[in-house]
């Protein structure tokens, strides 16, 4: 009996901890609807690309990152609707949606790969891709009951749908730009940029979500790379690492939005047969404040106060494409906030505070002004740094 009650303790002892992430993976179309044809010289489509990547994806996350919670949308050549997707997504209460697609275009000479965040469309381009993706719902019975006259064919739908608000803005789009920079630097794909779009499947999760185009099966060379076994798992490969190096590594601290040192984790699948990679991979190191152009709503912020250390705290607001005016309505009057730049996107941060409480403070008055998605970060003179080194460098209890 006290052998049995010592095992029983033993295993408690070693029982894995739960989950801290939960992600839903989404590979595009599927069953009835193949997705684009590509070239015609294969018999797999797009539904099967998307298919592959999605579960070599959830392979390198599951045998690697057992903190995280894989949820498949669909895991055999199904075809859930939209709508389904979009569910079982919110239903889990998902902390990130992943959906995976092959873009075409009918020039042949289109290619390079793209991740799309919700948004409204900006582009011609993001229009068109939008809409054929959202196609999808025309092969649902019933698709105009069941998603409220929701047209993917008329512009005006994607009006509408731009209004949803979205206080996951910022996360979606660090990954989309961490997605793109292992796209282009790994793989050797033409980056596209991230972008963003009204996606049925991205505008109506209730979390971070990101749409990811691998490259263009309609481009002949686009399309034999994504066919073959070596061409998927690279690009499976360089999602993995962008979640693994810059979304999970923000988790760490649900306050800081900078990932850990990555120093500590480059070589850790470098060599893996089970994460794939190219030579002269670079690693980013942590952001800074933007001190490289000369007008003045880029202009960096002012060093701290000497107080034993360059350590304090301000509170990011909101993410841009590019540089806003200091009397863009995005800033809703906070002229004096001033960007870093991370992954190519302006982040935006007010408030100089040598102690995190205040900038805590600060955040609910921010988040009661209407920015949500408000958040504490910290800065050692003009470079972001995680919130608990922060603390560390201060001599603060951890929180």
């Amino acid at each position: 009996m006290a052998a049995c009650v010592a095992l029983v303790t033993a295993c408690a002892a070693f029982a894995p901890a739960p989950p801290v992430l939960t992600l839903v993976l989404d590979a595009g179309h599927g069953g009835k609807d193949p997705g684009n044809l590509g070239t015609g010289r294969y018999t797999t489509t797009e539904k099967d690309i998307t298919l592959d990547v999605t579960l070599q994806l959830g392979a390198y996350i599951e045998e690697n990152l057992p903190e995280v919670k894989v949820i498949y949308t669909r895991k055999d050549d199904s075809f859930p609707a939209l709508r389904e997707r979009v569910r079982i997504a919110n239903e889990a209460q998902a902390d990130l949606f992943v959906s995976i697609h092959c873009d075409a275009f009918d020039n042949a000479g289109a290619r390079g790969s793209s991740t799309y965040v919700m948004g409204m469309h900006k582009s011609e381009e993001s229009l068109r891709v939008a809409m054929r993706e959202n196609a999808s719902m025309f092969k649902e019975e019933g698709y105009e009951r069941n998603y409220d006259g929701f047209d993917p064919n008329d512009p005006d739908t994607y009006i509408a749908l731009s209004l949803r608000q979205n206080v996951n803005l910022d996360a979606s789009l660090t990954l989309g730009a961490a997605i793109q920079q292992q796209f282009k630097e790994r793989v050797g794909r033409r980056d596209r940029g991230v972008k963003q779009a009204g996606f049925y499947v991205i505008s109506y999760t209730t979390m971070p979500s990101t749409l990811v185009e691998l490259g263009f099966l309609t481009n002949p060379e686009e399309e034999d790379f994504l066919q073959s076994e070596n061409g998927k798992a690279y690009m499976a490969s360089a999602i993995y690492r962008a979640f693994r190096d810059t979304y999970l590594a923000s988790r760490s601290d649900l306050e800081q939005v900078a990932p850990a040192d990555p120093n500590s984790q480059a070589a850790e699948t470098e060599n893996s047969e089970h994460a794939p990679t190219e030579e002269n991979a670079q690693v980013e190191g942590h952001a800074s404040i933007a001190d490289d152009t000369a007008s003045a709503e880029n202009a960096p912020l002012e060093t701290a106060p000497t107080l034993g250390s360059e350590v304090w705290f301000g509170v990011q607001i909101l993410t841009a494409e590019s540089a806003l005016p200091p009397d863009s309505p995005d800033l809703r009057g906070h002229s004096e906030a001033k960007p870093y730049i991370r992954h190519g996107l302006y982040k935006y941060v007010t408030g100089h505070h040598a102690h995190p409480d205040q900038a805590h403070e600060a955040k609910k008055a921010l988040r009661a002004e209407g920015f949500e998605g408000a958040f504490v970060v910290a800065f050692d003179g003009k470079t972001q740094i995680p919130m608990s080194r922060a603390r560390t460098m201060l001599n603060l209890p951890m929180q």
